[in-house]
């Protein structure tokens, strides 16, 4: 059903004619679901309309006549994957890429605050010049670097680097009804140094642990914190994707891949390596990973993971160490060598060649690294993914739900990659993530076997206890879960009952207050 000319007409006034379209094609091709994850549908029904917003107060103003015309809206930035797009009758779509502008970096203050649409390679570019750099999600650093337009914010460098929720400084909010709320220290002292304050804070109705996925209004503007940067200011890259690398490994920098005879060594290992705080990055890489990351074509994947299989001794992590000056590099080395020693850990030889170790740096720097991982030879990427809890509870989750994707790969239903996991810490172990990927093909018995794996996994989180995943969303995952953890799902229609009465803000992957 289109739009009524005269509602059309409003819209258009507010961005233009050339900013707002109903064009079939145009439609259609937001209805495309990148990343079908373990869905049959390759699109989703038509949005009513496509608007692009340039300004906060054009924001506003369609959010007012989307709850005056009784409208949802769905706003997005790169979406990413699948939530970014849902579609169907009286549903408009706000596509945020003309809110493209890094409007401030705060080199003495350590922040920067961005439009939806900066993405993370071009404010890392950018801090990277100044001695400083950011925490780039782990989807990649296409996506946006705004801190609530990501899923979890769980990023590589989530070692020195930290996640999302806790990068979250002042926002700028236009909520449901279609107010601006300036939030944190711009709501009281116009500065974007702090998300609390001075004053009361509204962090916690936003976001926790996972983003409200567009469920709770729009973000305009964001400050996220940034961190020192030891690394050049411009990458020694050559050559052109996907054969390409650094022409020489940044000074103090070293990166390589530890593999251990057992689980209880590899995260008796990582626990130490956090409790000295040595790590710029650690990630929790299985072979089919490091094969895909190091490949530049499918037949070189193929190959990788077959040679890397028989030379890995068994679970294991890549890390990567950098340096301030000479004298910590070496003691950074000292100590990551005693950890490895004292846990019978093995380097993977091959990651210690500057050119694939070199490559694999800049991959996983740079956050290029999970295209390469997610949609790679025969089949789609789909998994499982874990909550942000304790970091060992987050490995024997994914060892659970492992035994699971080791069953669908005997049966014929997923490529046979060694079955492995990716776990990886956060904050020098404080915080764990895990994921897993399966790659599948698009029969609807392969698709089956991924739904068998994603729902098996959120089962095993539920009954052994091991937190929320980040994979809840909407309404039925909510009221699995919440009777489990303080009924949280009733807490959370209640929020978006407050502050989105007419459900004017799209909550496929958040939750609804409806009954």
């Amino acid at each position: 059903m289109a739009l009524e000319k005269h509602i059309y007409k409003i819209f258009e006034d507010i961005v233009g004619p050339e900013n707002i379209s109903q064009e079939p094609a145009v439609l259609d091709s937001y209805s495309w679901r990148q990343g079908q994850g373990a869905r049959m549908d390759k699109f989703v029904p038509r949005f009513e309309a496509i608007i692009l917003p340039k300004y906060t107060e054009e924001v506003q103003a369609i959010v007012k006549l989307c709850n005056r015309y009784m409208l949802q809206f769905k706003a997005s930035s790169t979406d990413w994957a699948t939530a970014g797009t849902r579609g169907g009758p009286n549903i408009i779509k706000i596509d945020l890429r003309r809110m493209s502008k890094i409007i401030e970096i705060n080199e003495k203050n350590m922040y920067a605050v961005v439009e939806p649409y900066v993405i993370y390679a071009q404010l890392q570019a950018e801090l990277m010049k100044k001695g400083l750099n950011c925490n780039v999600i782990g989807a990649g650093s296409n996506c946006s670097a705004l801190p609530l337009a990501a899923h979890g914010g769980i990023g590589h460098m989530g070692q020195s680097a930290s996640c999302g929720e806790r990068n979250l400084l002042a926002v700028e909010w236009v909520t449901p009804e279609g107010e601006i709320v300036k939030l944190g220290s711009l709501g009281s002292a116009d500065e974007w140094f702090c998300g609390d304050g001075p004053g009361s804070s509204l962090r916690g109705i936003i976001r926790g642990g996972i983003s409200a996925m567009g469920g709770i209004g729009v973000f305009t503007k964001a400050a996220v914190k940034v961190y020192h940067w030891p690394g050049p200011s411009i990458f020694p890259i050559e050559g052109v994707s996907p054969h390409y690398a650094p022409s020489q490994t940044p000074e103090r920098f070293m990166i390589r891949f530890f593999s251990f005879p057992s689980i209880e060594k590899m995260l008796e290992a990582e626990r130490k390596i956090g409790e000295s705080e040595i790590s710029f990055e650690l990630m929790g890489f299985n072979a089919a990973m490091i094969a895909s990351n190091i490949a530049t074509s499918n037949d070189e994947d193929f190959e990788n993971l077959n040679r890397l299989r028989s030379l890995m001794k068994g679970h294991g992590f890549l890390v990567i160490v950098a340096g301030n000056s000479n004298r910590e590099f070496e003691y950074q080395q000292r100590v990551l060598q005693k950890i490895i020693d004292e846990t019978k850990g093995k380097s993977l030889e091959l990651i210690e060649d500057p050119k694939i170790g070199g490559g694999l740096l800049w991959r996983c720097i740079r956050i290029t690294a999970s295209i390469r991982e997610t949609f790679r030879a025969t089949g789609t990427w789909g998994g499982a993914l874990a909550g942000t809890d304790i970091f060992a509870k987050e490995v024997y989750h994914m060892e659970k739900a492992a035994l699971i994707k080791k069953d669908l790969i005997r049966r014929g239903l997923a490529r046979d990659d060694g079955g492995g996991i990716l776990v990886w810490a956060q904050e020098h172990g404080h915080l764990g993530h895990g994921e897993m990927l399966l790659q599948y093909s698009t029969s609807p018995e392969s698709i089956k076997g991924a739904v068998e794996l994603a729902t098996g996994s959120d089962r095993i989180a539920l009954d052994d206890h091991y937190g929320v995943p980040h994979g809840i969303m909407g309404n039925e995952k909510h009221d699995m879960f919440g009777p489990y953890a303080y009924n949280y799902h009733l807490w959370l229609k209640k929020i978006k009952k407050a502050f989105d009465p007419n459900e004017a803000a799209d909550p496929t992957f958040y939750i609804s207050a409806k009954k």
